[in-house]
Parts: structure tokens; sequence; C-alpha cells
């Protein structure tokens, strides 16, 4: 771990991730839902941050040589609508192309921004967008994108379906 990491811990047995930026001195930034007071961005020891679970790191490497790339970044359908909702809070880039400071000290900046900011939406604005923004410079959660495959999966499935019903009785001759 190192200064500008972002940083996410496994709860409840693998049932979601927590997340935040290691600012490099023995504590963590993190958006919380929970705890004394409202919820908001707060600075919390590492050691608070963990609950005595393994802290992790998340991998940039493949985000940022995709970044580099003429065909750009992959980007979640969660970041697509961070990106404009980012835009929309005053926190994007001035330019939609602008590529934000990545150092470490730039991703802790930005989250030391942010120390003391309300809200949280499990949606829109939760501790792994947060984290991911701070990054990257675009708010995201792989952990929303995941429900949201979970939630439309069977509905893509039965439009798939009603699609070849449909498309099978054009297909009929007529008699």
């Amino acid at each position: 771990m190192a200064r500008g990491d972002h940083l996410y811990v496994h709860r409840l047995g693998g049932l979601y991730s927590h997340h935040g930026i290691d600012c490099g001195d023995g504590t963590v930034i993190h958006l919380t839902a929970v705890g004394q007071g409202p919820p908001g961005v707060e600075r919390i020891p590492l050691e608070r941050f963990a609950e005595g679970d393994e802290v992790r790191v998340r991998d940039y490497t493949a985000f940022f040589a995709a970044a580099r790339d003429p065909a750009g970044a992959p980007q979640s359908p969660s970041m697509q609508v961070g990106r404009v909702l980012d835009r929309a809070r005053g926190l994007g880039p001035a330019t939609p192309d602008a590529s934000p400071d990545t150092s470490p000290d730039a991703v802790v900046a930005r989250a030391e921004s942010r120390v003391g900011e309300r809200g949280f939406d499990v949606w829109l604005n939760n501790c792994e967008h947060f984290a991911t923004w701070c990054r990257t410079g675009i708010s995201g959660s792989t952990q929303v994108d995941a429900l949201w495959r979970m939630a439309l999966g069977p509905i893509g499935y039965w439009l798939h379906k009603l699609s070849e019903t449909t498309n099978a009785s054009l297909d009929r001759p007529s008699s």
C-alpha cells in the first residue's frame, strides 16, 4: 500500500466491499454511510477502515494503459454515468477529454478536497464512486455495475426471447 492507492476491504464475507484512499500516513479518506453523524467523507485511521479485514489495493494498470491508447480507457456504464454526474456536481474536468493528474499527491488532494462533504447514495455516490473518482477523475462503481447486470439480466433474456418469437412469426408462410 502506498500514498494515493485506492484501498478496499470485503465486508460480510464478500457480500460487498468498502473503498477509500490511502493518505500515506496511516489514515484513509472514505465516504461512509454509517458512523458518527450523517453520511459523508471523512478521514480515519487505517485500522478503523479495515475493521479487522484484509486491506487490498485496486490495480489500475489496465485502466491507465487503455487511457493512453487512442481508443481510450474502457468505460463501464457506471463510469459513463459518473462522468456526467461529476460534471453536473462540478467535479469533472473542464473539458470531456481532459486527463486528470493521477500522481499520489493529486489523488490525495482530490480526496482531501471532499472531506466534510455530506451525502451518500448507493447507486450514484457511494464509497467506490468516491475512491474511483479520486484515483481516476471519473466516478464509478463495479459493485453498482454488477447489480445492474443482475437486475437487467432476466429482462434482457426475456426481450431476446420475445424478439425470437416475433421474428419466427414473421418468417411463417402466409396461408
